[in-house]
């Protein structure tokens, strides 16, 4: 049976929550990962993501602009409309703010020796794409869908009779 210490990434890219949104973003950017763990003195105190900026820019003016033929029951209806220049405007602004303004806090980790059909369960339970492991209360590597995926297939590959 597959553990979580047999598919996890061992190198793992942290930031600290004092880190700026735009140069955690740079690394998810250069590293073509989608996140990563946030840490402090060597412990887990969050996750920063590309879905955390995402949710993290606001815009500051919007645009109304009425849609017809109308779906709503009044007959009128508008959508908000979000220009270019104010996505990447407010990208600007949270890009200076250090990641711990933005990053999730409410970590869901796992330790090295469960099997890996638990870390999966937690996965799909809570929607999310990546696990700190943690062992001893230290950050020892982290699982991704991509590795699960990677583990499952090597494990098939592997225990096909020959």
């Amino acid at each position: 049976m597959l553990q979580v210490k047999d598919v996890m990434t061992s190198t793992v890219l942290t930031v600290s929550p004092e880190t700026l949104v735009k140069d955690a973003a740079a690394m998810l950017a250069e590293r073509n990962i989608s996140g990563l763990p946030v840490t402090e003195a060597g412990k887990v105190v969050g996750i920063f993501s590309e879905a955390d900026v995402l949710r993290s820019i606001k815009t500051t003016r919007k645009d109304m602009r009425l849609v017809f033929p109308s779906i709503s029951s009044l007959g009128i209806a508008f959508q908000e409309e979000v220009t270019q220049r104010e996505i990447l405007d407010a990208y600007e602004e949270i890009g200076n703010r250090p990641v711990k303004d933005v990053m999730s806090t409410n970590v869901v980790i796992v330790e090295p020796n469960i099997p890996l059909n638990e870390a999966i369960v937690k996965m799909v339970q809570k929607s999310i794409n990546r696990l700190p492991v943690v062992d001893k209360g230290g950050l020892v590597g982290i699982i991704t869908r991509g590795d699960v995926i990677r583990g499952l297939a090597k494990d098939r590959q592997n225990s096909k009779p020959s």
